[in-house]
């Protein structure tokens, strides 16, 4: 589920003052493609984010959405795939059963439970969302990643971790970096010095960081500030040598960022190149995330 993603498609609808139904997961049993608290947004119109299935259902959810705003009333959607039949039946095959509550969603009503949802998102602490008088569900904060250096390989690092609905901001003392990397939708880029980037910056918002503009000078401050966070995740790019020598640098700060600091960051995964390594930062960073 990608809460940025979510989030961008309500706030578009949400401009048109657009009637929504949300589709919650809220009970599943066997071997189901989405769990307990999985999210889908569908409009007015048929349009949706979000899926529940590998698109087998999807269709259905659509067509009971329909109805569930014509008649302003919510719904629970029982589907039960175990006995799936593959000539009659769906053919999904999961053999699992899964509970959906379909609920309308106005602008009279503020558009809630959803924007509920919405502001946890966005918060640093997970939340318990009453969705009806039998259904809640726990939502947590989408992570967070602050990447300090704009060279091209941060690029496809970002792109990933936007596909992973992560919230990403990158970094750079250098105004060129900034103006001529093309992230993409949700990420925020900002030219920043290195200075200034714990002034600038509310370290506290983050899950993760990751030192990389190939600058031992700049990598060095990065990591000087960086040591005087909580943050859980610290990635540093460049070889072991490059590594010692920056934590002699620092000197005593250096014994905080002991057990946060993965350098090289990333798995090896085998890979060369800004995809194959940004592939193995991200898996480093989701391992992180699932403790």
């Amino acid at each position: 589920m990608n809460a940025l993603r979510l989030i961008s498609f309500f706030n578009d609808c949400a401009t048109r003052n657009d009637d929504m139904v949300l589709a919650t997961v809220v009970d599943t049993g066997g071997s189901t493609y989405s769990k307990r608290g999985d999210l889908m947004l569908i409009s007015s119109s048929g349009q949706f984010c979000g899926m529940l299935s590998g698109g087998c259902l999807e269709g259905d959810l659509v067509a009971r959405s329909k109805r569930l705003l014509e008649c302003h009333e919510s719904e629970l959607a029982c589907y039960d795939l175990s006995p799936d039949d593959e000539l009659w039946g769906l053919g999904v095959g999961c053999e699992g059963t899964m509970q959906v509550l379909m609920q309308p969603l106005f602008a009279r009503d503020s558009y809630e439970p959803f924007a509920a949802i919405k502001s946890a998102w966005s918060g640093r602490t997970s939340a318990s969302i009453v969705l009806s008088s039998e259904h809640s569900i726990e939502v947590e904060p989408y992570p967070s990643l602050l990447v300090m250096g704009a060279g091209p390989d941060s690029e496809p690092l970002a792109r990933f971790a936007v596909e992973l609905g992560w919230h990403c901001v990158v970094t750079d003392h250098r105004e060129a970096y900034i103006e001529n990397r093309r992230f993409g939708d949700f990420v925020e880029s900002r030219c920043i010095t290195v200075e200034q980037m714990s002034h600038d910056l509310d370290l506290t918002q983050f899950d993760m960081a990751l030192v990389m503009s190939h600058h031992l000078v700049s990598d060095r401050s990065y990591l000087a500030q960086l040591a005087a966070t909580e943050i859980g995740y610290i990635g540093l790019l460049g070889p072991p040598n490059r590594r010692d020598r920056l934590l002699e640098e620092l000197g005593d700060s250096a014994k905080s960022l002991a057990g946060r600091l993965r350098a090289p960051a990333g798995l090896e995964l085998g890979g060369r190149g800004p995809g194959p390594i940004a592939v193995e930062i991200i898996a480093e960073m989701q391992r992180f995330l699932a403790g």
